[in-house]
């Protein structure tokens, strides 16, 4: 017999080992069915599986990049609570996960508090995914601080010259800051392949007449062009 009951959230306890078995979008943590995904639960009493009708939600892994809060920050770590995750992932199961010093910067961190701090909203990605820890890195550009707030008045702060400021209180402060990544500039070369100064046609670049004979005389050695001979001064008519 198979009864359908109420709408389940993901993360959600919908029943425990020593009552059903874990069926689709579930798994299981400490002795308890958890449910991966939004939709309804499905309790199928003659197999005894617990399931749950929905969209199948993937799980966080390694190279996820997620957003988080800075919880705490400890000698050698910082603790960030998971906020979101990109790529339509889901955050399930386990909700934190620990930002290690030797992750923050390419760059020597010789004080963690320095460059992070309590409430700091952080970009990272996920280096190491289990059931019991997460393990998240900010070298990357694109990756770190996106919003700090001051140590002094907690209201945030604006990125300026490397530095955090609070336009507040006048506060300066260091941070990991995230690094936007740039867009590569595209080079596009000049129709024909040429620079605008460069020849034009019939082999003369701009502003080859001269006042004698309408060519320059320096290109091809003399004061005559290809096929004609001087020009005659305009205006005038030759006699016979």
């Amino acid at each position: 017999m198979s009864t359908q009951q109420r709408i389940i959230v993901p993360g959600e306890q919908i029943a425990t080992e020593e009552e059903y078995m874990a069926g689709k979008n579930t798994y299981v943590k400490n002795g308890k069915i958890i449910s991966r995904t939004l939709g309804t639960l499905n309790i199928d009493e003659n197999t005894k599986e617990a399931s749950v009708k929905g969209k199948t939600v993937e799980e966080l892994t390694y190279g996820d990049i997620v957003t988080g809060k800075v919880l705490m920050v400890k000698e050698s770590s910082a603790v960030i609570e998971l906020l979101s995750a990109e790529g339509n992932k889901q955050i399930l199961g386990i909700k934190t996960a620990q930002l290690p010093i030797r992750n923050i910067s390419n760059e020597y961190v010789t004080e963690l508090k320095k460059i992070i701090k309590i409430g700091d909203i952080i970009r990272a990605k996920i280096v190491m995914s289990s059931p019991l820890a997460i393990d998240l890195n900010t070298k990357e550009k694109g990756l770190g601080v996106i919003k700090a707030y001051c140590s002094n008045c907690r209201k945030e702060m604006s990125f300026n010259n490397n530095q955090m400021v609070c336009l507040d209180c006048g506060s300066i402060e260091d941070r990991k800051w995230f690094e936007k990544v740039e867009e590569e500039r595209r080079h596009e070369e000049r129709e024909g392949g040429f620079r605008r100064d460069g020849p034009r046609e019939g082999g003369f670049r701009r502003g080859g007449f001269n006042q004698n004979n309408g060519f320059r005389s320096n290109k091809f050695g003399s004061n005559q062009g290809f096929n004609r001979g001087p020009r005659q001064n305009f205006g005038q008519r030759n006699s016979f």
